[in-house]
C-alpha cells in the first residue's frame, strides 16, 4: 500500500492521484509503495554514463517487488573535468546543493514511501547520504561501480610527465590516458569516490559486496535489481537511516576506509553526513580511529593494484571480515540484518590483496590529523601516500594566494628542493569553494625536487607526497597560514602529528593582530552565497 498517498486528506489525495495519472501511472498503481529514484545520471561524467541502465535495472527490481518506481534527477558533477581550472571551484558547493536537490524534490511531493540513491563520483554519494539522514525515510543506496582500466596507473603517470616534458604531444596523452579510464564506471583508485561508495557499504546503507563491484559487470546489474527489491522491503519494514546512521555505524565506517587508506577527502563529508544524522562526531574522533587501525591495503595511488582487484578479493565484507574484533557488530543494516549477521557469510580475503589483520600492511590507517600553530583546528595529510623518507620534513616557505601561481612557480623551474610551498586563500571561504590542489601535486611529483604543500584547500584521492591541506582556520577565517611569508621555516611531523611555522611566538602574535585577510573579487552569486554560509573545513565545510 502507498502509504504516503493514504494518509493525506481525501480531497489532496484524490488531487494528488489525479496529478501521477497525468504523469503516465494508472490508478491502481498508486495503491503500491512509490520509490523514489534518485538518480544521478549524465551524459558528461564517464562515472555515471551507465546509470540511466542502471536505473532501468532498479526499476524493474522494485516492480518485481511489488513497487511502483519513479524516477527524478539529480546532479552528478565529475571532478575531473573541474579539476585545474576555476570549475574546480564549484564542485564541493554541489555536495550540498546535491543534497538540497534531493530533500527539496522528495520533500515538495510528498507521495514517495522510500527511495533509492545512485551515486558514483565524488560528491554524489555523500550529498545523496545527507539527503538520507535528513529525509529519514526508508532508503538504500547503490553505486554505478567502478571502470576496470586497460593500462596501470604507472603507464598513466608516465604520459603525462611525459607531456609535460614536451615528449609527446595532446593527442597522445589524451587517447593513451583515456584506457586508465577503459570502460564506464568511475576512476578505479582509492580517490573520493570509491572511498566514499565503500564508506556507504560500510555504513549499512548498500548491499554487502557491491560498493566495487565493476559497473560493466553482471553482478553490478545483479545488485541493481536486488536493490529495487530491498528498497520496496524496507517501507514495509519502516526500516529508517536514523535507525542504521548512528554513531556506531560511522565508527565501523571509519575503520574500513582507514584500513583501505581512502581519499583525505572522506574527512569532510563523513563529518558532514554525521551532522546530517545528528552524529556527534569530529576530527579527533576520525584521528583516533586511523590511530588504532592497520593499513590492510596499498591500492592505487598509495600502491600498484586498482579496486577492481579490491572486488575480486572479496570487497568491502572481506575487508570488514579481517576488521571484525575492531568493529560494532550489533549495527542495523538496510538488509534488516546487523552487522556481526553479514559477516557469517563474508568471504575470507585474497590477502595478495588486502593483508591480514595480523600481519597488515601498517600499524596505523591511511589519514592523519596534525595540529600545531599553522592548523591550531587541525589539518589531514595522506600519510598513506607520503614516502616514509618524507615522514618528518623542515624546509622554506614559498607564499602563493593561488593553486595557479605555485603551478606557475615550479613549471618555470622556480622552485627548490626543500621548498614548502603554502597555498592561501582556497580554502571553502577563501576559494571560495575549496577546490582540490590536484593539478598542484601532479607538477610537484612530476618534479625531480623534494618538495612539500600546506593548503587550506584540499586533495584529491589521487594525490601522493608531502600534501597536507584542510588547514583550519583558513586564510580567509584569520588562520594563521594567512600570515606566513616566504622564507618562513615550516616544519611537518607525521610521526608526532604537528605543523608549526618555526617562529617566536610573539612574532607570530603580532602577524596575526595586524593580519586583514584578503577577499577573492568572485562574480558568481552561487559561489558568493556558498562563502557567506560554509563552516570550517574542520567540522566538515557544512553549508547551514
Amino acid at each position: 500500500m502507498g502509504k504516503a498517498i493514504e494518509r493525506m486528506e481525501p480531497y489532496t489525495r484524490a488531487l494528488n492521484k489525479s496529478h501521477l495519472i497525468a504523469a503516465g501511472f494508472s490508478y491502481e498503481e498508486l495503491s503500491k509503495p512509490i520509490i523514489a529514484v534518485a538518480n544521478s545520471w549524465n551524459e558528461f561524467n564517464h562515472g555515471h554514463t551507465m546509470h540511466r541502465e542502471l536505473g532501468e535495472r532498479i526499476k524493474a527490481g522494485i516492480l518485481a517487488a511489488g513497487g511502483l518506481p519513479i524516477e527524478f534527477h539529480a546532479p552528478g558533477p565529475c571532478d575531473g573535468l573541474a579539476v585545474g581550472n576555476p570549475g574546480m571551484r564549484f564542485i564541493l558547493p554541489t555536495r550540498d546543493l546535491i543534497t538540497d536537490v534531493i530533500e527539496a524534490t522528495v520533500g515538495a511531493h510528498p507521495v514517495f514511501d522510500g527511495i533509492v540513491y545512485i551515486s558514483s563520483c565524488d560528491k554524489i554519494t555523500p550529498g545523496m547520504l545527507k539527503a538520507a539522514s535528513r529525509l529519514d525515510m526508508p532508503g538504500i543506496q547503490v553505486a554505478g561501480g567502478p571502470s576496470v582500466p586497460a593500462i596501470t596507473f604507472a603507464e598513466s603517470r608516465r604520459l603525462r610527465k611525459a607531456f609535460l616534458a614536451g615528449e609527446i604531444e595532446e593527442e597522445q596523452l589524451s587517447k593513451g590516458n583515456a584506457l586508465l579510464y577503459a570502460t564506464p564506471g568511475n576512476c578505479a583508485y582509492i580517490g573520493t569516490a570509491n572511498t566514499m561508495i565503500i564508506a556507504a557499504e560500510a555504513l549499512g546503507m548498500a548491499l554487502p559486496g557491491s560498493a566495487v563491484a565493476p559497473a560493466i559487470s553482471n553482478r553490478r546489474r545483479v545488485y541493481c535489481e536486488e536493490t529495487g527489491r530491498q528498497a520496496v522491503r524496507l517501507t514495509e519494514m519502516d526500516l529508517r537511516p536514523s535507525q542504521i546512521l548512528t554513531r556506531k555505524a560511522f565508527e565501523n565506517a571509519l575503520r574500513v576506509v582507514a584500513s583501505l587508506g581512502g581519499s583525505s577527502n572522506y574527512v569532510l563529508h563523513m563529518l558532514a553526513i554525521a551532522k546530517a544524522a545528528g552524529v556527534d562526531l569530529t576530527i579527533e574522533d576520525i584521528n583516533r580511529i586511523n590511530q588504532t587501525t592497520p593499513l590492510l591495503a596499498a591500492l592505487a595511488p598509495n600502491g600498484p593494484q586498482s579496486v577492481v582487484e579490491l572486488d575480486r578479493a572479496g570487497g568491502v565484507p572481506a575487508v570488514m571480515r579481517e576488521l571484525k574484533s575492531l568493529l560494532h557488530l550489533d549495527v542495523m543494516t538496510i538488509t534488516g540484518k546487523k552487522v556481526g549477521e553479514l559477516l557469517e557469510d563474508a568471504p575470507e580475503a585474497d590477502h595478495a590483496v588486502v593483508a591480514s589483520f595480523e600481519e597488515p600492511l601498517g600499524k596505523e590507517g591511511g589519514i592523519v590529523i596534525l595540529h600545531g600553530n599553522i592548523a591550531p583546528d587541525g589539518a589531514v595529510v595522506k600519510r598513506s601516500a607520503v614516502p616514509e623518507d618524507m615522514y618528518q620534513f623542515r624546509g622554506p616557505a614559498k607564499v602563493f594566494t593561488s593553486e595557479a601561481d605555485a603551478i606557475q612557480y615550479i613549471r618555470q623551474d622556480k622552485a627548490q628542493d626543500g621548498q614548502i610551498l603554502v597555498v592561501a586563500y582556497e580554502g571553502p571561504k577563501g576559494g571560495p569553494g575549496m577546490r582540490e590542489m590536484h593539478r598542484l601535486s601532479g607538477v610537484v611529483k612530476a618534479s625531480s625536487k623534494r618538495i612539500g604543500v600546506v593548503t587550506d584547500g584540499r586533495f584529491s584521492g589521487a594525490d601522493s607526497g608531502m600534501m597536507v591541506g584542510y588547514i583550519t582556520p583558513e586564510a580567509a577565517d584569520g588562520g594563521p597560514i594567512g600570515v606566513i611569508k616566504d622564507g618562513d621555516p615550516i616544519k611537518i611531523d607525521l610521526v608526532a602529528g604537528t605543523l608549526d611555522l618555526d617562529l617566536p611566538e610573539d612574532e607570530l602574535r603580532k602577524r596575526l593582530g595586524d593580519f586583514m585577510p584578503l577577499e577573492k573579487d568572485v562574480k558568481s552569486i552561487l559561489l558568493n552565497r556558498y562563502r557567506n554560509t560554509v563552516g570550517p573545513a574542520a567540522e566538515g565545510a557544512i553549508c547551514c
